[in-house]
């Protein structure tokens, strides 16, 4: 059984058509399993049974500060994959690109997911700890995780400034049952779809993934960037 926190938001919209039938949704909005995260009983009751867990839930604003961005995203994360130890054999998080945001420069080369993490915004610091907890949760108990770099996924393609980092809907639902079922221990992996000119080096997550996008923003007709409403995110500095 799959279990999906956030289960009715953006990116587990997106994914729907794709999750298997006895697939749980855990989310406090109406129409979910209304558990809450940050208490351990709940995630464990969030938690049981199942085989795998698609860890979507999170404030992901680029505009929170860093204490928001700890309690929604950071210890959140721990209190489940505490919940997990070893009796969830998977476990796929959403990270983000903005991890890497201060790489994301017009004269820089491909980003490599293996260089130091770089984050541009409290958002993207969460991110770096969301990964490392996991990677500490993979050692400890021998269970596969897998790290998801996710890009624009689940908004329409309004601006220049996202080409690069889209992820499109087919794309999206492809990868993540790829990080789903890939015999991967652990991995961190940037979710784009291929798009040119390409930023964003999703080379291990094409040969250890098997993630193969088949969209590319470069065939849309973009509109210009309007003026970016996060003026402490430094992604498009």
């Amino acid at each position: 059984m799959l279990v999906v926190t956030g289960g009715l938001g953006r990116v587990a919209t997106v994914l729907s058509p794709v999750l298997p039938p006895d697939t749980r949704l855990v989310d406090l909005r109406p129409g979910g399993e209304r558990l809450d995260l940050s208490d351990p009983g709940q995630a464990a009751e969030a938690v049981r049974d199942a085989d795998a867990v698609l860890h979507l839930a999170a404030n992901p604003s680029p505009g929170q500060d860093w204490d928001t961005a700890y309690r929604r995203n950071v210890v959140a994360t721990e209190i489940l994959l505490r919940a997990c130890g070893d009796r969830v054999p998977r476990v796929v998080l959403a990270s983000s690109v903005h991890a890497m945001g201060l790489y994301h420069r017009p004269d820089r080369e491909l980003i490599s997911p293996e260089w130091t993490p770089r984050p541009c915004c409290a958002y993207g610091r969460s991110k770096v700890d969301v990964e490392e907890l996991g990677r500490r949760h993979a050692e400890r108990h021998g269970v596969s995780v897998v790290c998801l770099r996710l890009g624009s996924t689940g908004y329409p393609l309004l601006e220049q400034r996202y080409a690069d980092m889209q992820l499109f809907d087919d794309d999206a639902r492809q990868l993540v049952l790829a990080a789903l079922t890939a015999d991967v221990r652990f991995g961190v992996y940037f979710g784009v779809s291929a798009n040119t000119p390409a930023r964003w080096d999703i080379a291990n997550a094409r040969t250890e993934l098997g993630y193969r996008p088949v969209h590319d923003s470069a065939v849309l007709d973009i509109p210009e960037d309007q003026p970016y409403e996060f003026p402490d995110c430094h992604m498009f500095a």
